[in-house]
């Protein structure tokens, strides 16, 4: 039976990683940089979660999470996601790299290892308020910074700043509810009572 669940979290998994890569969600990305956000979103907090506790591999977590977060800050930077969204080679680079290592991450979140469960909620969480600084900025920033080599908000009755706030609520709000959730579950795992030490 366990051996079923983790084929259906890996199956689960490999299928959200692929629908950001297929129609419709794929063309949406080359005009909405809004959609482009919608796939690391799902990369990140959906399909990488999944593959993790389907294939529930032992990974450091230091290097993990260093590889993740600078994954993540490197292709949130304009220069290198409008690089990358030049052709399919490098597209298909940018999301495997987050995908992989955001995989990696989980992985160690999940995972009996050194750290504890209380430390892997500390671990979970300041991922998450670092990984949010590229969504605040979009949101709060005067103009548009980020957009897309084929950008073309106007035909979804947006305009280029819109977009780019919407891509940033996409990455700040959802993310966090799913990266705040898994910490407070390992919070609650490190108190609950059948964890607690009795003093004598």
């Amino acid at each position: 039976m366990r051996k079923l669940g983790r084929k259906t979290f890996l199956s689960a998994g490999t299928a959200m990683a692929l629908a950001v890569v297929i129609p419709p969600l794929s063309t949406f990305s080359q005009e909405l940089f809004a959609g482009h956000m919608a796939q690391h979103l799902i990369l990140i907090a959906i399909a990488a979660p999944l593959i993790a506790r389907g294939l529930r591999i032992s990974v450091s977590p230091v290097g993990a999470w260093v590889a993740f977060v600078s994954t993540f800050l490197f292709w949130h930077w304009p220069v290198a996601f409008q690089w990358a969204a030049g052709a399919l080679p490098t597209q298909l680079l940018e999301h495997g790299s987050i995908l992989v290592t955001a995989a990696l991450f989980w992985s160690a979140a999940f995972s009996r290892n050194e750290l504890g469960h209380g430390a892997r909620a500390i671990y979970v969480m300041t991922a998450a308020v670092i990984t949010d600084l590229p969504g605040v900025v979009m949101l709060f920033a005067p103009r548009a910074i980020c957009t897309m080599p084929g950008e073309n908000a106007p035909a979804f009755g947006l305009t280029p700043l819109e977009d780019q706030q919407i891509a940033g609520l996409l990455m700040w709000v959802p993310a966090n509810l799913v990266f705040f959730s898994i910490a407070i579950w390992l919070l609650s795992q490190w108190i609950s009572p059948q964890r607690r030490v009795m003093p004598t």
